[in-house]
């Protein structure tokens, strides 16, 4: 079976796999460990998870035979939606604990 370089680029489906990862390691990890280490966990996986959103968004890789699913801006608005409750959960975990 022979496939063109066309039929081989794109959208990266380890970036969701990477965010989903990160979400599970996190929430197996972080009760058990020290406040500060998983502060900093918590941080680190935040950063991952922003800019999974972003990849995923606001610069989509190509898909076969598909349309963007949001159009500029809404892809931005949600973006930034998304992010901002990202960042407010992880303060709140930051700050509390």
């Amino acid at each position: 079976m022979s496939f063109s370089r066309r039929n081989q680029s794109g959208y990266l489906v380890e970036i969701p796999l990477l965010m989903v990862g990160v979400g599970i390691l996190l929430a197996i990890l972080v009760p058990g460990l020290p406040v500060m280490l998983g502060k900093v966990l918590v941080s680190v996986g935040a950063i991952v998870w922003i800019g999974g959103l972003f990849y995923m968004l606001v610069v989509p890789g190509w898909h076969a035979g598909s349309t963007p699913r949001l159009r500029k801006p809404w892809n931005l608005i949600v973006f930034l939606a998304l992010s901002a409750t990202i960042c407010l959960a992880a303060a709140r975990y930051l700050l509390l604990l």
